[in-house]
């Protein structure tokens, strides 16, 4: 009887888990591919600077990076869910989390080609304008 239970509540837990997350595994996988990207950039310019040193903290960076934002996607799901639900609070937190890896990739991008692409999307935008 008890693994019953035990089964029973296993179930009902790991279907509040997918409930849960569901609503933001877009945000979640957007989190994980800008990391990926972040983290090869980083690689990409550390090659470039022939970057000797390379230590296992560096890339424990990386796993505490994870933690942190998809915290913060989690609490602001918490806050959606019980706070009020008409702020886009995991949107919110997602657009933090994007403007700084693109802000990070950036960086790591100028100092491997020498140039910003950001900027370089800014100048194809204004060039996109001046032909309307």
């Amino acid at each position: 009887m008890k693994t019953t239970l035990v089964s029973k509540l296993c179930t009902y837990f790991g279907v509040g888990l997918v409930a849960f997350f569901s609503p933001i595994s877009y945000a979640i996988y957007s989190v994980l591919l800008l990391i990926v990207i972040d983290t090869a950039t980083g690689v990409m310019k550390a090659g470039k600077k022939n970057v000797l040193d390379v230590r296992s903290k560096r890339m424990g960076d990386v796993l505490y990076k994870i933690i942190y934002y998809l915290s913060a996607i989690t609490i602001a799901q918490v806050c959606a869910l019980y706070v009020d639900d008409t702020i886009p609070f995991v949107k919110l937190a997602l657009v933090a989390v994007i403007i700084i890896e693109v802000k990070s990739i950036d960086e790591n991008f100028r100092d491997t080609f020498g140039f910003s692409f950001i900027d370089k999307l800014l100048e194809a935008g204004k060039l996109i304008k001046r032909k309307d």
